[in-house]
């Protein structure tokens, strides 16, 4: 069952899933999915495709929206087993057809090539965890609402909504949620990407310079899969 109010606040190894997202193009808009199938490398699809510039200093580096913010004005879904994207005046389309990679390119006014990559484009671990108090308390320090979707996340979590932040103590712990098991193994640090706004792609750089000096720059945390299994939005769990 969730947890109730009552159980965050008296139980601090408490954790509840809240909402469940998949990114299947790298620095793209991704997508809430409610419920999902673990594997050991994570979210089936999750950052399967990545972006490439081929003329860059790293042509064979997927590149993200630290290098191009404009990546993150597209949005990638998993739709019968096909990955689709759509974006500024491209209507939702196969992502291997000539139009998306034409787009892009003049979107983010450079050549690039899209292609699927072998084991996933992850910056670290396959899964990323956020506690939601963390993104409320810092809601409240700034005087101004985040969206939690800045840090795009696989997992927010729902967690005793004292916790300032609650990540830290994760680290070198596991989620258990049911059968299924997952390693905190670090903390995650944070880029210029988190200050774009999710849905206009305007930039808010306060609120990075803020996490670099209260939180050394960390929100959330990496983790990996230690026993595969079902998650999904509402599953009650534990950190122990």
């Amino acid at each position: 069952m969730p947890l109730l109010q009552d159980d965050l606040s008296t139980n601090l190894g408490a954790v509840e899933i809240a909402e469940v997202w998949r990114y299947p193009v790298k620095s793209m808009a991704g997508e809430r999915v409610g419920r999902v199938d673990l594997t050991r490398a994570g979210l089936p699809r999750d950052r399967g495709i990545a972006v490439f510039d081929p003329r860059g200093t790293r042509p064979t580096h997927p590149v993200s929206a630290r290098q191009l913010p404009a990546l993150l004005s597209f949005r990638a879904i998993l739709l019968h087993g096909e990955v689709l994207v759509a974006g500024p005046n491209l209507p939702q389309s196969p992502w291997s057809e000539p139009q998306v990679v034409r787009r892009l390119a003049e979107v983010c006014d450079r050549q690039l090539k899209i292609a699927a990559v072998d084991g996933g484009a992850f910056d670290d671990s396959p899964i990323h965890v956020v506690a939601l108090s963390t993104v409320e308390h810092l809601s409240q320090e700034l005087g101004r609402v985040v969206d939690h979707r800045r840090f795009r996340a696989n997992l927010y979590l729902r967690v005793n909504p004292d916790e300032r932040r609650c990540e830290p103590e994760w680290v070198g712990r596991q989620l258990h949620f049911g059968k299924t098991a997952l390693a905190v193994e670090r903390e995650c640090p944070r880029c210029v990407v988190t200050t774009r706004d999710p849905d206009t792609n305007q930039s808010w750089p306060k609120l990075l310079r803020h996490l670099a000096a209260t939180r050394d720059a960390m929100v959330g945390a990496y983790c990996r899969v230690d026993r595969p299994g079902p998650l999904e939005e509402g599953l009650s769990g534990t950190v122990s």
